[in-house]
């Protein structure tokens, strides 16, 4: 089933947030809620809820858990100086504020740093080396600066002083104590972990996530992380007030904000959320792609507060509008086989042919490294896992380092538009959608986000 829910659910308040949803132009994969014991989930088909999807900042929680249960194994101390953890990765010259900056300080985003380091740190031979050697401009544990590369730093002194990749740190002390599957996460050129980024988690497996942090540590009788590391990790322990919108600006503590109306969270980019309200005993998941972050958040605790009202009306209406969500029209008039041909561009696709099947439309590209097929069904999701250059959206797609083949993992559909025709395609691993514009004059792929190039117009001959 796509939604489930306890009895005495207020189902009507659960039709408005995916009401809301679609109002917005999000685009939701799944959600859960828990509200003092009650619970209600939806799964928006094409989307799985047991799919791993890649977190962004999210990510950044996780590693705070681990630097907790590390700081309970005597491996390190969130008091401890960075230079004392990472003597080697030193420049030959150590200012002031670098001599003072600790872990803690780096957990809760006062590096020094003026800027994130990330883009950087991720291409270098060496990202602790990189990270190291940018000027700590402010006196550390005074200016909240959001930086990912921060979190790479702090992943890596748990690495460091645990004595193996953070992956392997992570997937036996937090993954599998939780059911999550060690999927490989995105690393730096020189394989150290992203930390602040690249997880791939689900949505189920991200609300037992949740549900872990909401008993203090605890999932399922076992202890995960100390409840002490917990009550630090998420008290504002940064001043961020000058950060924007009302829930970004309340206190951040090691890699969890803290929510305006109470509580904490963690969040990524595009809409990944957990988040956690002890005072009313309540944890909501979701893995979502939308503009509006704040109007989203708004939304759950207006859910969260109404999930427990006595209107448990609609059922059957409540599925009936997850279910059809995502639906798409059904055609009589498919494409007919056609070819494109293009002129050279960075995707390196040389042509492109429409081949009618039986429940929809291939289109197999032919490309500078082989034959390439995405499959979009006529009123149906097809699935496809092709392999393109620079055409899959995401906050590094646009790297000028970057010239990557990719798998794509999608679930796809046709479309017809003004000027030709189009292919929706979900993707499954990242939160994106992205859309194949087909006309006369040519291919254009777009996204969610803006997150492709211009350059990727692909003229046809």
């Amino acid at each position: 089933m796509s939604v489930t829910f306890s009895s005495g659910v207020n189902t009507k308040a659960i039709r408005r947030f995916v009401a809301r949803l679609r109002e917005s132009g999000a685009t939701p994969r799944a959600f859960h809620v828990s509200v003092k014991g009650k619970t209600a989930s939806a799964v928006f088909p094409p989307y799985r809820s047991d799919e791993g999807m890649h977190l962004y900042s999210l990510s950044k929680s996780f590693t705070s858990v681990c630097v907790g249960i590390a700081e309970e194994m005597g491996l390190l101390s969130t008091d401890e100086r960075m230079i004392d953890i990472f003597p080697d990765k030193l420049p030959e010259t150590v200012s002031e504020n670098l001599a003072e900056m600790r872990l803690g300080d780096v957990l809760s985003m006062q590096s020094g740093h003026a800027v994130c380091h990330m883009d950087a740190m991720r291409f270098s031979d060496d990202a602790l080396r990189t990270f190291f050697a940018m000027p700590v401009v402010y006196k550390p544990g005074t200016t909240f600066v959001y930086s990912t590369g921060g979190t790479a730093a702090c992943g890596a002194a748990v690495a460091r002083r645990a004595g193996m990749p953070l992956r392997d740190f992570m997937n036996e002390h937090v993954f599998v104590p939780l059911g999550i599957e060690n999927r490989p996460p995105l690393c730096c050129a020189d394989g150290t972990h992203c930390g602040g980024t690249g997880l791939f988690v689900s949505e189920d497996e991200l609300f037992r996530f949740g549900t872990m942090l909401l008993n203090n540590g605890v999932y399922q009788g076992k202890r995960i992380v100390s409840e002490e590391y917990l009550k630090r990790a998420t008290s504002p322990i940064a001043d961020n007030s000058g950060n924007g919108t009302p829930d970004w600006v309340v206190g951040y503590g090691y890699q969890f904000w803290r929510n305006a109306r109470g509580g904490f969270r963690g969040d990524g980019a595009y809409g990944q959320f957990c988040i956690v309200w002890p005072e009313e005993n309540a944890v909501f998941t979701l893995e979502e792609s939308s503009s509006n972050l704040q109007g989203t958040v708004d939304d759950m605790f207006e859910l969260m507060s109404d999930l427990l009202k006595d209107d448990p009306s609609e059922a059957s209406e409540l599925e009936k509008d997850v279910d059809s969500f995502y639906d798409m029209p059904e055609y009589d008039d498919l494409p007919a086989y056609a070819k494109y041909e293009y002129e050279d561009n960075i995707v390196k696709i040389r042509s492109a042919e429409f081949l009618p099947e039986k429940d929809g439309l291939r289109i197999r590209f032919e490309t500078a490294y082989g034959t390439q097929s995405v499959l979009a069904g006529n009123g149906c999701w097809l699935e496809s896992r092709p392999m393109l250059r620079m055409c899959k959206p995401g906050l590094i797609t646009l790297d000028p380092h970057l010239g990557r083949i990719e798998a794509f993992h999608l679930r796809s559909a046709l479309k017809k538009t003004d000027g030709g025709w189009a292919v929706v395609c979900r993707h499954i691993d990242t939160p994106h959608t992205q859309v194949l514009l087909f006309s006369r004059d040519g291919l254009r792929m777009a996204s969610d986000g803006n997150l492709l190039p211009e350059a990727e117009f692909l003229k046809a001959r």
